[in-house]
């Protein structure tokens, strides 16, 4: 059978016999229905021919004084159907409940069509934000939320409050009036926006400013604030490194430069050593030959021994300026990690290059 909407027709005599009967609704049941007038006693509400309703002013709590403003006779109104013992026999209907049933039915409509929703933030637990959307409590559990930084945690989460903030809908459960909202995925699609408005102008060899977030072996990783980039082990200094953190710290600010830009895959090298003047650039203004220096053994071959003077700056002993006796191997002068003297023979700045004599020194 067809229902038929009183309101929706102009003709009486197009309405069926059954629609001039008192409407008999169910509890629960969703009313549209027409304000006859508002008094001390609530809302009087005509829903249906010969069907007349009252909302008690203690199921109308969640109206405005701005709404109730617009409410005059005439107007219409969604109210949610309690019982039919209100005074002298009228239903007794619920304008917040009817509220509270739309809000529900327009978040499910949401969810399936996977919508974000901007809700408020009014607090924060141990387990993450609640917020607000439209009288209904939502929370968005930590590991849903977009990064909070572990220094200052709870002063970002203060600082949070009363935020207007956009999320989507991860879990729905109406009858349990349960909501639970992720901001992790727009968190995401922000960031990646970002970044690849970062990449379009970012160009190699170019000076840029950025924080120390997280290290590997490899490298540091570095915030740009709009991207991440990595800095290289092999570039954090001119000196030989085993570990990034003998350079840097997590928190530190850096000056780095640009190394290479790969937008097909959204990566940024970065480059904090050429920040800085290469040693060898400046080894002239230290080393002059013929100076005698102090150097540590740093590597032995059977050509010679290297000799660490300062970090990267790094000569060779050929064998022959070992010792003037003939010999097989380096090993039968000097060792691994020996503090020596060396008397400089030649400087090749160009090719980063250092002849050093062992014998001159020791007269060997």
């Amino acid at each position: 059978m067809v229902a038929h909407d009183p309101y929706a027709v102009t003709d009486m005599s197009e309405l069926p016999e059954s629609a001039f009967a008192p409407r008999d609704y169910r509890r629960g049941d969703l009313v549209t229905g027409e304000i006859v007038r508002i008094d001390a006693e609530g809302i009087v509400i005509s829903a249906g021919l010969k069907t007349e309703g009252i909302v008690p002013p203690q199921e109308m709590r969640t109206l405005t004084d701005e709404r109730r403003a617009l409410m005059l006779p005439g107007s219409r109104v969604m109210v949610i159907h309690l019982n039919n013992r209100g005074p002298g026999g009228m239903a007794v209907f619920s304008f917040d409940q009817a509220q509270e049933k739309q809000v529900w039915e327009d978040l499910i409509d949401l969810h399936q069509k996977d919508s974000e929703v901007d809700a408020k933030v009014v607090q924060h637990n141990k387990g993450g934000l609640v917020v607000d959307w439209n009288g209904v409590r939502g929370f968005v559990p930590f590991s849903q939320m977009a990064p909070v930084p572990k220094e200052g945690r709870i002063e970002h989460l203060d600082a949070r409050i009363g935020e207007e903030a956009r999320f989507n809908i991860l879990e729905l459960d109406a009858q349990r009036e349960k909501l639970v909202l992720t901001e992790r995925r727009i968190w995401r699609q922000l960031r990646n926006e970002a970044k690849e408005r970062l990449l379009e102008v970012l160009e190699e060899g170019q000076i840029v400013q950025g924080t120390v977030r997280s290290m590997r072996g490899f490298g540091a990783f570095v915030d740009l604030g709009d991207a991440e980039g990595l800095v290289p082990i092999s570039e954090l200094s001119w000196a030989m490194v085993k570990s990034p953190e003998e350079v840097v710290s997590i928190g530190d600010e850096l000056t780095l430069k640009v190394l290479r830009v790969d937008k097909e895959n959204s990566k940024i090298s970065l480059s904090l050593k050429r920040t800085q003047p290469e040693p060898w650039d400046s080894v002239p203004e230290r080393y002059q030959v013929g100076d005698v220096v102090d150097g540590t053994v740093t590597r032995l071959m059977d050509f010679g021994a290297f000799v660490k003077l300062e970090d990267w700056v790094e000569g060779l002993v050929h064998i022959s300026e070992l010792s003037a006796r003939r010999m097989e191997h380096p090993k039968e002068i000097v060792y691994q990690g020996q503090q020596i003297k060396v008397q400089i023979l030649s400087i090749d700045t160009e090719r980063k290059r250092m002849s050093l004599s062992y014998r001159k020194v020791y007269g060997l």
